[in-house]
């Protein structure tokens, strides 16, 4: 029975070899003398089904299609779907105009050059979302610095920078966006669009959604998508600190403590390639940091940065980030800054 399947599949292969080629063979007269003839001419069409193979290997993947190729698609009921998705009510001309690409507008004035069609008489009427995304750029990177100076209040200014900057990064905003659901809804000249279209598409839903209610619920939109993806991170290994040792120094001096002493706490295997030290960071004879590393000046220093985030509550031990109904009703200062590093080492110095 399974040969008789095969052999079966083999024919249907064939046929449409032979209907691509401009012959009209008879698949079931086929089928049923492949069948009656059993497995002893199945020998016969190996060659044939080899080389289907190696041309279909030659040709390559099929292109991605978009899904409006195949006819059962409907953009108007897409786009009203995006918004009931996600709990947002979208003014429908905002969102749309949110996901028509600069380039898809560039296109087609293109076209209508090459029709012979004056702009200036029989302008195209597509406004691309160059605006929405500079807009909702602008709204998210200031609630992502007063949601981060709000949470995180002994966190230095530069260490709110680090974070806002990885969150703002394209490859996060492409990383968010490309499990958005935008892939669809970009209108483009390419499908899939390319990378940087996505991180304009989502920006531009922010400013579509400020426009379409207020920036404090776009705000509330960038917490939920954007803010929540540091998560379980470690913000330290986000913000690369430049001498921790030294601004732990200050920081302790700043709060009347004595200067931080490193203590290696154990080492194993100490004459191998696997060697590792375990230092520990002391302060008034108090341990306030300790950590692991391969060599004496690595585990110091990340011991130093372990200090560090325990100093500014931002160890991952702490409380961690609140979404949700937690921070609906958070009242945020915009003009707020945390201390920095330059004025902690004022500071330090002049004590």
């Amino acid at each position: 029975m399974a040969a008789s399947c095969r052999l079966i599949s083999h024919c249907r292969i064939l046929s449409r070899f032979c209907n691509n080629s401009g012959i009209s063979p008879n698949l079931t007269c086929l089928q049923g003398c492949m069948v009656r003839r059993g497995l002893n001419n199945s020998r016969k069409y190996q060659p044939l089904l080899r080389e289907l193979y190696k041309r279909r290997i030659k040709a390559g993947p099929e292109p991605e299609l978009h899904p409006s190729e195949s006819g059962c698609w409907n953009y108007n009921s897409e786009v009203y779907a995006f918004g009931k998705r996600y709990g947002e009510e979208f003014d429908e001309s905002f969102l749309r105009k949110a996901f028509i690409t600069s380039d898809y507008r560039q296109a087609e004035e293109e076209s209508r050059r090459q029709l012979g069609i004056d702009l200036e008489s029989v302008p195209v009427g597509v406004v691309d979302n160059s605006e929405l995304a500079r807009k909702g750029e602008q709204i998210a990177s200031r609630y992502i610095k007063a949601y981060l100076r709000h949470s995180y209040p002994m966190m230095l200014e530069e260490g709110i920078q680090a974070v806002h900057d990885y969150l703002m990064d394209d490859q996060m905003i492409y990383y968010i966006a490309s499990n958005f659901g935008l892939t669809d809804l970009i209108m483009s000249p390419n499908y899939p669009p390319e990378d940087h279209m996505y991180c304009t598409a989502f920006k531009a839903v922010i400013g579509a959604l400020a426009e379409s209610q207020n920036e404090e619920r776009a705000g509330l939109f960038v917490r939920d998508f954007v803010v929540s993806q540091l998560a379980g991170k470690n913000l330290m290994e986000i913000w690369d600190v430049k001498n921790p040792m030294g601004l732990l120094s200050s920081a302790l001096s700043m709060q009347g403590r004595g200067p931080p002493e490193p203590r290696l706490l154990w080492q194993s295997a100490s004459a191998t390639m696997l060697s590792l030290y375990h230092v520990g960071i002391y302060s008034d004879k108090q341990l306030i940091g300790r950590s692991p590393g391969e060599t004496l000046p690595i585990a110091e220093e990340i011991a130093a940065k372990d200090a560090l985030s325990k100093l500014m509550n931002i160890s991952l031990t702490t409380k961690p980030l609140q979404f949700g109904e937690k921070s609906e009703n958070w009242k945020y200062d915009y003009n707020k800054r945390n201390q920095s590093v330059s004025d902690l080492l004022q500071t330090s110095s002049s004590i």
